[in-house]
């Protein structure tokens, strides 16, 4: 059986907890390096640490009105930090030499690069269910391009605008003005006037929900501009150049964000199966003040 300090992995945790957890951790007593104490005084410096709160008042009534959930957190990342940091301890990687920060960032370095590429290997059969799995997160939003053309209901009256709109469209179309041109007609709108390659929130978020909906209606796309259309600002005319229905792309298209995002949930998956074995090699003890800690979930806890 390998040494667990033989693994680049946890090697790798112990070296990345020595660099970002000694400047708190060494202040810490250990009566006992095989057991770990979470009192109510040591996770409050800790969160402490860890927010840069300097109000100790305001940081005890954010403690006290804490949710179970979220103070399980905390213990869970403060037992986590000071179990790889015995490891450390237990290495001596701790020791007082005056280039100990530049050696572990080199070694952090060396062991980074070579569990990176020890991680580089994907298959084509886990590329393909890993987009399966998780196609939703490719899709791409449908978007359109379109200039308008807006005369505002806001200084004339709604009635107004839109047949002054009616009119411009008319004559738009007569002299067969183009995408380019429109700019130099109608009024100042708000936002923009040309919108090139934008999705529907975007579109909705200047225009409202109901004209955004027409905007990518298809049937609008021609060299014809259409209207006029009702906004919360005015009427608007519209010349609607180019419309992209929302997809999912084929598996080409995004294998190399695949590949990276696959890489990345194996090494997550990795750390949290390495965190969990060194922290298996210590008894926890959790005071009875705070209660409504669940030691199931002790080794889940995600980022703070």
């Amino acid at each position: 059986m390998k040494l667990l300090w033989r693994e680049p992995l946890v090697y790798f945790l112990l070296l990345s907890s020595v660099i970002f957890a000694e400047s708190f951790l060494s202040e810490q007593p250990l009566d006992d390096p095989q057991q770990i104490l979470v009192d109510r005084a040591s996770l409050l410096r800790f969160i402490q640490q860890k927010t840069k709160a300097m109000d100790g008042t305001v940081l005890l009534r954010s403690f006290d009105e804490m949710s179970a959930a979220k103070r399980q957190q905390w213990i869970s990342a403060y037992i986590r930090q000071q179990a790889l940091y015995r490891e450390a301890q237990a290495l001596g990687l701790g020791d007082n030499d005056p280039v100990i920060e530049s050696r572990l960032i080199q070694k952090l370095e060396f062991f980074t690069q070579q569990y990176g590429e020890q991680a580089l290997n994907v298959s084509a059969a886990q590329l393909q269910n890993y987009y399966r799995e998780n196609q939703k997160n490719y899709y791409i939003e449908p978007f359109a391009t379109f200039t308008h053309v807006f005369f505002n209901a806001q200084s004339r009256g709604e009635k107004e605008a839109r047949e002054l709109a009616l009119a411009k469209r008319r004559e738009l179309n007569q002299r067969q003005v183009s995408f380019a041109e429109g700019i130099k007609h109608g009024e100042r709108f708000p936002y923009h006037v040309n919108y090139v390659e934008r999705t529907p929130a975007f579109v909705a978020s200047h225009f409202g929900e109901s004209l955004a909906a027409k905007v990518f209606d298809a049937a609008l796309i021609s060299d014809q501009w259409r209207g006029p259309y009702q906004s919360a600002y005015g009427s608007h005319v519209i010349l609607l150049s180019r419309l992209q229905p929302g997809r999912y792309p084929a598996l080409a298209e995004v294998q190399d964000q695949i590949y990276q995002d696959l890489q990345r949930q194996q090494v997550r998956l990795s750390l949290e199966r390495a965190y969990e074995t060194i922290i298996k090699r210590y008894a926890v003890r959790i005071d009875a003040d705070l209660v409504g800690f669940d030691a199931e979930l002790m080794p889940a806890a995600g980022p703070l």
